[in-house]
């Protein structure tokens, strides 16, 4: 990932450095992307996926924003948003308690990585998918996409951005079927059986 844009303050060039120095599981690929515009003043996007061979078994974006001065509905001067998107089995998305389970994940991730957060908010949301005509040859889907934001508290040393990314990474994880400390590619199980 590159260094931050020239002019940026100082408090979101370090933020931005601590992303890209953060170490994802070995079964997450990182890109940079381009930030958003208009969200604040300072934006810094990251994409990500779980990949198995040419397969995405879960795919997502990190935007950091900052607002020097703080924001009013932020509870403060930096806010984390994220979204999450992964196929499912059926039995797993016909679940009632889907959405509950993968906010969840998502409280627990933060939690497990101690990455304090307030204000947060979001959705998640199963989508089924079924082709006709001349798509009818391919096998229905079922996916499930979690956006959420929250402003990240700072710890004794200040905020820990990189928690807040490893958080989503294992957010990821937990989507595409893997336990949190999943350390290879190479053996992933097929997409069928991950669950």
């Amino acid at each position: 990932m590159a260094p931050s844009r020239a002019g940026d303050p100082r408090e979101f060039a370090e933020a931005v450095a601590a992303l890209s120095a953060a170490s994802p599981p070995a079964a997450i690929e990182l890109d940079e992307l381009p930030a958003p515009v208009n969200l604040a003043p300072f934006t810094h996007a990251v994409g990500g996926g779980v990949v198995a061979g040419e397969e995405d078994l879960a795919t997502g974006r990190l935007v950091l924003l900052h607002r020097p001065g703080g924001h009013e509905e932020w509870r403060g001067a930096w806010r984390v948003v994220v979204l999450v998107e992964a196929d499912l089995e059926a039995e797993i998305a016909e679940d009632p308690l889907l959405a509950e389970v993968a906010w969840s994940w998502l409280t627990d991730a933060l939690a497990e990585h101690d990455a304090p957060y307030v204000a947060e908010s979001g959705t998640v949301s199963r989508s089924s998918s079924r082709g006709f005509g001349g798509l009818s040859g391919r096998p229905a889907t079922t996916a499930v996409e979690i956006r959420a934001s929250w402003t990240p508290v700072p710890g004794p040393d200040g905020i820990d951005f990189a928690a807040h990314l490893q958080a989503w990474c294992t957010l990821m994880m937990m989507c595409a079927g893997l336990p949190p400390e999943y350390e290879g590619v190479a053996n992933l199980p097929p997409a069928g059986s991950r669950r």
